[in-house]
């Protein structure tokens, strides 16, 4: 399907959005990965760092520097991952992986510490650096924290 039959009606509901959220006024972009760091942010009670703070999205007073990575189930083939480059690892204590549907309705957010990631980023890391470690071995490493239910309810009331 070409999206350019669609432009007149996507502009104007972009527009649209851009004039009437409030959020637009905090922030310069909607995405499902800001969108992750804001609801992992809430979930923690922490704060967005905003900018381009290479390996930390979020502080939390209870559990440091957090980076957030955020997928689109479906999007990463038939083996859902999480995508990891040397410098995600540089300031964080803590990982958060979400996923969306393709609809973008939350499906799940599971949180590491440092010492797993290293040791899950170490098992699949490529010559290049980049290491994609299977979300069901992210989920089912020790110390996994799933962040769903807390989200869910952040985002029921909303």
């Amino acid at each position: 399907m070409s999206k350019d039959i669609f432009a007149e009606d996507d502009g104007r509901e972009m527009a649209k959005v851009l004039r009437e959220t409030k959020c637009m006024a905090r922030y310069d972009r909607i995405s499902h990965d800001l969108l992750s760091e804001i609801l992992v942010a809430a979930a923690l009670d922490g704060v967005v760092e905003g900018g381009n703070r290479r390996g930390s999205d979020v502080r939390s007073p209870r559990f440091g520097r957090v980076e957030v990575k955020s997928r689109i189930l479906g999007t990463d083939g038939p083996l859902p991952r999480v995508s990891l480059k040397p410098s995600n690892l540089e300031k964080a204590d803590c990982f958060v992986a979400v996923r969306w549907a393709r609809n973008f309705t939350f499906y799940d957010a599971v949180m590491l510490p440092k010492n797993v990631v290293l040791v899950l980023y170490e098992n699949r890391a490529q010559t290049s650096g980049m290491a994609h470690i299977r979300w069901d071995d992210w989920c089912s490493a020790e110390g996994a924290v799933s962040l769903k239910v807390k989200i869910m309810e952040i985002l029921q009331t909303s």
